[in-house]
């Protein structure tokens, strides 16, 4: 028997462990192992096998305990392997479809944090412009009132300058009318 027809084998509650009762031995000498297949058209058969788990493929030791199966019953068991075939294929495919679609989750889940750090950043950007803002508007407001006072100020300074130059043109003109009140009395008691 070839490595590839070394069946799968399971052990039941009623047939399993080690067949110390036969001489029956495996290729490594050992006493085989009771089993029952579980794997293509002879699946539910028993038979012994070699007790090396990971050697067993290796060693290729097959007896079977159970008739062969009819052949109708071996095509509806490997009928049914292929239909588990089938389920495992799609179950497969599914995971990696669930797989991916995780991925896919995570990947938004990382975008989302991403962009609610950046809202946070932008929040705290957004309190620092309008901290700003309302630092520029009182300084604006600080300013203008200044610039009014300050015009103010300098409208009244205009206003009382021109008083004081009309005050000074007055008084100019009265002394020069005193002035040439005087000169026309000189003038006139000489004549």
């Amino acid at each position: 028997m070839s490595a590839s027809e070394v069946p799968e084998g399971i052990e039941l509650s009623d047939w399993r462990g080690l067949d110390c009762k036969s001489s029956l031995r495996c290729r490594h000498g050992r006493p085989s192992r009771c089993l029952l297949c579980w794997d293509g058209a002879n699946t539910g058969r028993r038979y012994l096998g070699c007790p090396l788990k990971n050697k067993s493929r290796m060693c290729r030791f097959v007896k079977w305990v159970d008739d062969e199966w009819p052949p109708k019953s071996q095509e509806v068991a490997a009928t049914l392997w292929d239909v588990v075939a089938q389920f495992k294929k799609k179950a497969d495919d599914a995971q990696t479809d669930l797989l991916g679609a995780i991925q896919l989750r995570n990947e938004v889940m990382e975008d989302k944090e991403a962009l609610l750090e950046e809202e946070e950043d932008w929040a705290i950007e957004k309190a620092a412009l309008v901290q700003e803002k309302a630092r520029i508007r009182r300084e604006l407001s600080m300013r203008t009132r200044f610039a009014r006072a300050s015009c103010s100020t300098l409208a009244s300074r205009i206003n009382s300058q021109e008083l004081d130059k009309k005050v000074l043109v007055g008084v100019i003109l009265c002394l020069l009318g005193l002035l040439v009140a005087m000169m026309l009395s000189v003038v006139l008691k000489n004549k």
